[in-house]
C-alpha cells in the first residue's frame, strides 16, 4: 500500500480509538482536567502513532510471533521503486496524486488559519482597548459575541460595564488563565496537516466544550446562584462563531453546560482512568501494526531441521565438550559459533548482492504494495544456501522474489566449532518500499 495512505488509515484509525475511548467512558464524567490532558495528549499520540513499528521496537517478541527466534538475525535489506513512480503504469501515481490532493489540502487549511489570525489582529487593531490586571479587554460593535483568545476577552462595552454581566467575564478570564487558547491553537496546526481526518473536528469540538465546563466549574458559585447563571448565559449567549479557535460564549452548549453543572462528581477513580488510557493506547499501537498479509501456510513453519541449540563460550568441562561434539557431528544447526559464517567479501559485500538482485516486482508496484518479507535459510557445513522459506512475508511476488535471490547466493565461507564446520541458521528481513 502507498506510504501517505497507509499513514491516512493508521491515523484515522489510531484517533478514533482515542475518540471512542473518551466518548464511552469519559465524556459524561466531571474530571474535566483529566478530559482536557487526555483529549490533548492522545490526539498528539496519534499523530506518532501510526508511524511505530512495533516488530522495530521488540524485536524479540515479534521474532517470538513467527516461530523462529533464535536464529541469527541480519541486517534489513531496502529494495526501493528504482523505476521512479511508474507503479500505475500511467504518467502520474496514485502515489503523486494523493501527495497533491494532501499538499492542496494543506495549502487551503492554512490560508484559512493565517485569515482567521489576521482577522483577530484587524479586530485588535481598530477596536478601543482596555488593560485591566494583565488581561486586555477588546470593546467589539455590533453582534459579536462574548469571546477570549490568549489574554484577549473581547466584548461589548454595554456588557463589560454592567454589573449583572460581572458573571460572563470571570468566566472568559478563566479561559484566559487557564491558557485555553493554546490547547485550540495546537489543535489548528494539527487540522492543517491531518485536514482528512474526521476525528480531528470531532476532538477540536470536545476539547472546545471541555473548556467551557472548566470554566463554569471554576465560577465557584453557589447553589442560590446558579440558577441566575444560567439565566445570564441564555440572555448573552449567541449562535454566532468569530473564530474557529477562540473561545465563543454560544448557546450552542448551553444544554449540555447545565446538565454538567447540576451533576454530582465523578465517582471513577483516577488508576482506572490510566488504565483505560493505557489500554487505548495499546489497541491502536497493535490495531495500526497489524498488517500481515502473508498466508497461513507461510507463517510460523517451523521445519524440524531448524531446531537450535545455541552455544556459550567459556571453559567447558569434559562432559560439556562432548556434548557439543555430538552436536556438532550429528548436523545440529546454530546460531552462535566460534567462527561464524561469512559472505564473500563480507557484510556489505552481502548487503550489495542483495539489494542489486532483488528486484521490485511489477504487479507488488502496480498494485501500491509495501512491507517486510521475513526470509529464513540455514548456511550448510560447505557453505551453501538451503532450507530457504518465508516466515513472514507480503505476497505479490515479493516473496518468491526474496526466495529466488537467497537460494542463488552464491556459497558462504561456513561457519565453525571446534575446528568443524556447522550449519548456522539465519534470519533475512527485506524491506519493500515506493518511496
Amino acid at each position: 500500500m502507498y506510504p501517505l495512505l497507509t499513514y491516512f488509515i493508521k491515523s484515522f484509525l489510531s484517533l478514533g480509538i482515542f475518540y471512542f475511548t473518551w466518548l464511552f467512558f469519559f465524556r459524561k464524567q466531571t474530571d474535566f482536567l483529566f478530559n482536557r490532558y487526555y483529549l490533548i495528549l492522545s490526539t498528539l499520540l496519534a499523530v506518532f502513532v501510526p508511524v511505530v513499528h512495533l516488530p522495530e521496537l521488540f524485536p524479540a517478541v515479534f521474532q517470538h510471533s513467527m516461530g523462529h527466534l533464535s536464529a541469527v538475525q541480519m541486517s534489513e535489506v531496502l529494495i526501493g521503486n528504482a523505476e521512479g513512480h511508474a507503479a500505475t503504469g500511467s504518467g502520474l501515481s496514485l502515489s503523486a496524486i494523493l501527495w497533491e490532493i494532501y499538499l492542496l489540502g494543506i495549502i487551503v487549511m492554512a490560508i484559512r488559519f493565517l485569515l482567521s489570525l489576521f482577522q483577530l489582529y484587524r479586530l485588535v487593531e481598530k477596536s478601543e482597548t482596555k488593560r485591566e490586571n494583565g488581561i486586555k479587554v477588546v470593546f467589539i460593535s455590533g453582534d459579536l459575541p462574548v469571546f477570549s483568545f490568549f489574554h484577549l476577552i473581547f466584548i461589548r462595552k454595554e456588557i463589560f460595564e454592567n454589573p449583572n454581566a460581572a458573571a460572563i467575564i470571570n468566566h472568559e478570564k478563566i479561559h484566559v488563565r487557564q491558557k485555553h487558547s493554546l490547547d485550540l491553537l495546537a489543535l489548528e496546526i494539527l487540522r492543517i496537516f491531518q485536514w482528512f481526518n474526521p476525528f480531528v473536528y470531532l476532538i477540536i469540538k470536545a476539547v472546545k466544550e471541555n473548556h467551557e465546563f472548566i470554566a463554569d466549574s471554576g465560577m465557584a458559585l453557589p447553589e442560590s446562584s446558579e440558577d441566575s447563571y444560567l439565566h445570564l448565559l441564555f440572555r448573552e449567549a449567541s449562535g454566532f462563531e468569530f473564530s474557529t479557535f477562540t473561545h465563543n460564549f454560544s448557546y450552542s452548549l448551553l444544554k449540555k453546560r447545565m446538565i454538567m453543572m447540576k451533576n454530582q462528581k465523578s465517582q471513577k477513580k483516577m488508576p482506572v482512568k490510566l488504565l483505560l488510557s493505557i489500554l487505548a493506547l495499546t489497541f491502536a499501537l497493535f490495531a495500526c501494526n497489524n498488517t500481515k498479509q502473508s498466508s497461513p501456510k507461510q507463517t510460523n513453519k517451523i521445519s524440524p531441521i531448524t531446531k537450535v541449540q545455541k552455544i556459550i563460550i567459556r571453559d567447558e568441562t569434559p562432559g560439556e565438550q562432548k556434548a557439543i561434539a555430538a552436536q556438532v557431528d550429528t548436523g545440529q544447526v546454530f546460531t552462535v559459533v566460534e567462527k561464524m559464517p561469512t559472505f564473500p567479501g563480507g557484510v556489505k559485500n552481502l548487503m550489495n548482492y542483495l539489494s542489486t538482485h532483488i528486484k521490485y516486482p511489477a504487479q507488488a508496484k502496480k498494485d501500491g504494495i509495501e512491507g517486510r518479507v521475513f526470509v529464513n535459510f540455514i548456511i550448510e557445513k560447505d557453505g551453501s544456501v538451503s532450507h530457504v522459506k518465508i516466515l513472514r512475508g507480503i505476497g505479490h511476488g515479493c516473496d518468491k522474489e526474496s526466495m529466488r535471490v537467497v537460494k542463488n547466493m552464491p556459497r558462504w565461507i561456513p561457519g565453525e566449532q571446534r575446528g568443524k564446520p556447522v550449519r548456522v541458521d539465519y534470519n533475512l528481513p527485506v524491506k519493500f518500499s515506493l518511496e
